[in-house]
């Protein structure tokens, strides 16, 4: 069966979808993320913004109440050219099998023949909330018969005088071929501070489409990045109080640091390469970008761009406060506490003796690390890391 989601204007379903759905005139802006831990309550995942927001957008790209008007009356047309080419047919052909509908061709061409725009308008609103199932009708072929109203008769019946793929978006509820000038006649309809919604909770909660990570983050006030880097620490903390060991203890301290260069490595990479305004910081502040190209080789270096800043990325020294401090700033805007990082300094030469020196200091004496220092090390990396994640977050929902 899958999962669903839906546009509403003021509680009218405009277009729904099976395991997927388009943003249509909706924005990142108008996101919405309303998620509970009791389960009495409803989630919600999706957007919303009132009716005034959305006409104006509808406006901008051309859908208003003349272009509604055109196509209602396009499609008007077509459907009394094709129920006159039935009846006739079926005078034709007394015989034919479809020789008993000439009663109700007949009865629906008058319905719509007489008619037009501002009178769907008006009708529409008195279908809101009802169906042919409200009446006595028949279940196969349900036609609702309301005295003195022909026309609200026949939207809420069965439509069957015009085949399928000509009834266009709506049906007998309104004449259009598209959704926006259903969404048009329906805004029209409501107050501006009417809400509209696209729901993609099921979506979410089914696996279909991702959540809003952004959003999650914001409310959750850190990144995912910076929830497994805790994590990380808080395990290497267990690790260095299991046992007094002194190479364990370098081990742990190393990983420390290694932890650090993750958070910063991963927060600046899905920064670049999902945000175009900080792809393009990157690319004019990096050194290995500075070279110039040939006209003819534009397209050539665009469609490799994605890779190349990948690559250059995983070249750099994450755990090089001094040029990782100079990155953050150039490309995310972002400080370093010099206070904290004065401090951290001295623990990334030691983690380098014990990397790549076997644990030796230059001058061959062992690097001696205490189960204290490495404490001191998680804070300390702890709290620098905080205070950078706190900037990414503030600044995730900019459009950028």
């Amino acid at each position: 069966m899958g999962s669903y989601a839906d546009i509403n204007i003021n509680n009218q379903e405009l277009l729904s979808w099976n395991n997927t759905f388009d943003e249509w005139f909706f924005t990142k802006q108008d996101r919405v993320r309303d998620v509970h831990d009791d389960e009495e309550i409803d989630d919600f995942i999706g957007y919303k913004v009132d009716a005034k927001a959305l006409k104006r957008r509808l406006q901008l790209a051309g859908y208003d109440l003349r272009s509604a008007e055109l196509d209602f009356n396009e499609v008007k047309t077509s459907w009394i050219a094709e129920m006159k080419e039935s009846l006739e047919s079926c005078r034709d052909n007394p015989d034919s099998i479809y020789a008993d509908d000439s009663e109700q061709l007949t009865a629906d061409l008058k319905v719509v023949e007489e008619h037009g725009f501002q009178d769907w308008l008006r009708t529409l609103p008195k279908t809101f909330n009802k169906s042919s199932t409200d009446f006595d009708t028949d279940y196969f072929n349900p036609k609702v018969n309301i005295e003195g109203k022909p026309l609200l008769s026949f939207i809420l019946s069965a439509f069957h005088s015009v085949y399928d793929d000509n009834q266009g978006f709506a049906g007998s509820t309104f004449p259009c071929m598209y959704a926006e000038t259903y969404a048009v006649v329906l805004l029209e309809n409501c107050s501006d501070d009417a809400e509209c919604v696209l729901d993609i909770t099921d979506l979410v909660n089914g696996g279909w489409v991702s959540d809003f990570d952004d959003i999650a983050e914001v409310q959750a006030g850190e990144t995912k990045f910076h929830e497994h880097f805790c994590t990380s620490l808080d395990e290497l903390s267990t690790l260095n109080e299991s046992a007094n060991n002194v190479i364990l203890q370098r081990m742990v301290f190393a990983s420390v640091i290694t932890t650090m260069e993750a958070y910063l490595s991963d927060t600046m990479k899905r920064n670049v390469l999902n945000r175009s305004a900080i792809k393009r910081r990157f690319v004019e502040s990096h050194q290995s970008f500075k070279e110039k190209i040939a006209k003819k080789d534009v397209f050539s270096f665009f469609d490799s761009l994605e890779k190349t800043l990948n690559d250059e990325i995983d070249k750099i020294s994450f755990h090089n406060i001094d040029i990782v401090k100079e990155l953050y700033k150039k490309v995310l805007a972002c400080e370093f506490p010099e206070d904290k990082l004065s401090k951290l300094r001295p623990s990334v030469f030691t983690r380098h003796d014990i990397v790549h020196r076997n644990g030796k200091k230059a001058d061959g004496f062992s690097v001696d690390v205490s189960q204290q220092d490495v404490i001191e090390l998680i804070e300390l990396v702890r709290s620098v890391i905080k205070d950078v994640d706190l900037q990414i977050v503030d600044a995730l929902l900019v459009d950028s």
